[in-house]
């Protein structure tokens, strides 16, 4: 995700943030242990609720999950899994 969407589109006003959900262990020390050791550059957010709040809102239902969302604050892509070229196709469409 770093270097194939996040350094090729963040020029293009393309957003990157992760979000952090664990069940077990101090979420904030995982995401960072997980940043640093993949060299993340993009926000990461942390969801601390007990219940996955934000993984509930964009119905993630499994991990990685890529969500698109345009312009317009709609979602435009949700994806379970890693698709590069679904998510490449759709940033491309969200940015026009």
């Amino acid at each position: 995700m770093e270097k194939e969407f996040w350094q090729a589109y963040k020029d293009k006003g393309v957003v990157v943030i992760g979000v952090a959900v664990w069940a077990q262990g101090d979420p904030f020390q995982l995401a960072k242990e997980f940043a640093e050791k993949h060299k993340l550059t993009y926000i990461v957010l942390v969801d601390e609720s007990e219940d996955g709040k934000v993984a509930q809102l964009y119905g993630v239902e499994g991990v990685p999950t890529n969500v698109v969302i345009g312009k317009d604050g709609k979602i435009r892509y949700l994806q379970v899994g890693f698709d590069p070229e679904g998510l490449r196709q759709a940033i491309e469409e969200a940015l026009k």
